[in-house]
């Protein structure tokens, strides 16, 4: 599904991403974990075009997507949420959906309201209510599902447990596993160990712009050497 293979990415002369490669099954979850500052957001953010990358590929769905335009790449079928969320405050959840949709892919049942509100049951009650009178964690649902409406083939989640409280990080989690059991693949950047562990298959772990370990998730909570060397605080 994403093949990355010697990324670099810059912000002016800052080499922040310095040769990233890692490759992402179809049908996974897959979760980045670093530090603050390590380049988890750039990484995300260079995926779907927002930093364009200096050297390297992007291979998605069988095409090299590096320096593609990020409208283009959403439309190939990359989703993205990002951390700020980025919903129209003054827009309903039903019409945040609507400027969400995109035709449906890949022979597979279209996401719609009505599925997106299983998925999300707290979104369901709120349909005519504006996105600036929700909490933080139902501005991520409505994030999520808005980003779902574009029948994506790869969503990208970039920090979706942050700042939110614990009840709301466990509906989080219960609606990555659904998406994995729908056959969405997934992609998130995240700093809370037990989160990812909850949803992930595997792991890459980025410190300072390199990636530094790859594996199963699995495999990562038995490493202790390499938890305390690249996530311990």
């Amino acid at each position: 599904m994403l093949n990355v293979a010697d990324v670099h990415s810059y912000y002016g002369r800052a080499h922040i991403l310095q040769g990233v490669s890692f490759a992402l099954p179809a049908g996974a979850v897959m979760v980045l974990l670093g530090r603050n500052g390590a380049g988890k957001s750039t990484t995300m953010k260079t995926l779907i075009g927002i930093v364009r990358p200096a050297q390297g590929r992007i291979e998605f769905a069988g095409a090299d997507i590096a320096g593609w335009d990020t409208h283009r790449i959403a439309r190939a079928g990359l989703g993205y949420v990002p951390e700020e969320r980025r919903i129209f405050t003054d827009l309903t959840v039903m019409e945040n959906l609507e400027v969400g949709r995109q035709p449906a892919r890949d022979n597979r049942p279209p996401w719609t309201p009505d599925r997106l509100f299983a998925l999300f049951p707290n979104l369901g009650r709120m349909r005519n209510r504006t996105g600036g009178r929700m909490s933080g964690g139902e501005q991520q649902m409505l994030a999520i599902a808005r980003t779902l409406m574009g029948n994506p083939r790869l969503l990208l989640l970039d920090e979706p447990s942050e700042g939110l409280a614990p009840v709301i990080v466990e509906e989080m989690a219960n609606a990555i596993l659904a998406l994995k059991q729908e056959g969405v693949t997934v992609f998130l950047a995240e700093q809370n160990p037990h989160f990812a562990a909850r949803v992930a298959d595997r792991a890459t772990v980025i410190e300072q712009g390199r990636i530094v370990w790859t594996g199963t998730m699995a495999a990562l909570q038995a490493d202790e050497a390499a938890r305390s060397a690249y996530l311990a605080v």
